[in-house]
């Protein structure tokens, strides 16, 4: 990670020479050209945050670009000089001003593309002309439909659209044969049933008067998670405060519905109740305070992993323990079925366990989708997804078991 000058420095100095990734920080005028001295190696170039609008129209020079990070700038598009990088593979323009996307734009090489929280009103069909295309992150844009050629996206696993302006179902979804992962709350044709879901447990909400935060337990994509005391009958629980307005799966509107939703389960980490007024004025819930046991039995997927927990290489389970451990997961999905609710990313990166017990939660409702509103067979061949991804975690517990 380097300032511009910092950057300078060392590469006249010559300790970049053969760099494969390089992070600028710091407010950037226009593109550092002395970047194309690294072309030979360069595979990952992060610029988010510094400011940029735009990208030389010559960019391509970096022809061993494989990763390209370019959130939190001032883009109103997607470069369209980007599509004939030939390595590119993963794009990430988060929270910038998009509007539109070029045919131009998309990589022949694409494999991961992350968009979320623009203002995208459309997506070029050529889009389903890029077969590699593996995680599509759309979320909190402005889509009303998707291009019918993305059902030919024959290796896509992971979709992000919520919160966008979807009146119904998108059809390329249900043709997608390797689809798992999959989110979608916070659209027109989900909003009354999470809607009526907060309205209805409003009236079962903790004064946030009656709690007292103490040390902080752990940070997530989402909010922040706190030790909490309830002055009225001295209850500890987990006080999550949310941060953002938006994150890559959705609004936490949306997941706090899913949550309330789904109900208790021995086997799932659901809030007990809403927290109004909220400690620090952004949206709380209140969740069971776990055993300091409890721990995620993987680590999230990986920039090379792409769609694929990462396990540590430590860990050993026996076959008994990953039959319990998947046992209780799928009897928390059932639950979440039965309950119109799809987690939407039954990941192990979301299962908490113990590994002396093996009692295992699921918990992380970011992603999860209110089914209720939906026709019978969208809704069923949305739980389908849910079993792939079921048989994806069974392999991967197996493929730990020693």
């Amino acid at each position: 990670m380097w300032t511009v000058s910092e950057f300078h420095r060392q590469l006249e100095q010559g300790v970049l020479a053969g760099a494969r990734e390089i992070k600028l920080v710091g407010t950037l005028t226009e593109f550092p050209r002395a970047l194309y001295q690294l072309a030979d190696s360069l595979e990952v170039l992060d610029l988010s945050g510094t400011g940029l609008s735009s990208l030389p129209d010559d960019f391509a020079r970096l022809h061993r670009l494989r990763v390209l990070f370019a959130s939190h700038n001032r883009f109103t598009a997607l470069p369209p000089m980007l599509g004939q990088l030939p390595e590119l593979e993963m794009l990430g323009f988060k929270a910038c001003c998009i509007h539109s996307v070029s045919p131009e734009s998309l990589p022949p090489r694409l494999r991961w593309l992350i968009l979320t929280d623009n203002q995208i009103t459309s997506l070029p069909p050529a889009l389903g002309e890029r077969p590699r295309l593996q995680k599509l992150m759309l979320a909190c844009n402005q889509l009303q439909v998707l291009p019918d050629s993305l059902a030919q996206c024959g290796r896509l696993e992971l979709l992000r659209l919520a919160g966008n302006r979807l009146q119904a179902l998108p059809p390329p979804i249900l043709q997608l044969p390797r689809l798992t992962w999959l989110a979608l709350a916070g659209n027109p044709f989900t909003q009354k049933s999470e809607q009526q879901v907060l309205s209805s447990t409003a009236k079962t909400s903790i004064l946030g008067s009656d709690l007292q935060m103490h040390e902080l337990l752990g940070r997530g994509a989402s909010g922040h998670v706190y030790r909490a005391t309830r002055h009225s009958n001295g209850q500890t629980l987990a006080l999550k405060v949310f941060q953002q307005a938006h994150t890559s799966d959705g609004a936490p509107e949306s997941e706090l519905a899913a949550g309330l939703a789904a109900g208790q389960h021995p086997q799932l980490l659901t809030p007990l109740a809403t927290v109004v007024p909220p400690p620090q004025g952004e949206l709380a819930i209140a969740l069971p305070l776990l055993p300091a046991a409890m721990r995620p039995l993987a680590g999230p997927p990986s920039l090379r992993s792409c769609t694929r927990d990462v396990y540590a290489p430590e860990l050993q389970l026996s076959p008994a323990m990953a039959q319990h451990i998947l046992a209780q997961v799928t009897a928390a999905v059932r639950h979440l079925h039965l309950h119109g609710v799809l987690h939407g990313d039954l990941y192990a990166h979301n299962i908490l366990w113990d590994p002396i017990s093996g009692s295992a939660l699921l918990g992380d409702f970011g992603a999860a989708t209110l089914l209720s509103d939906l026709p019978a067979t969208q809704a069923r061949g949305l739980m389908q997804l849910e079993r792939r991804a079921l048989d994806i975690l069974r392999d991967e517990l197996y493929a730990a078991a020693r």
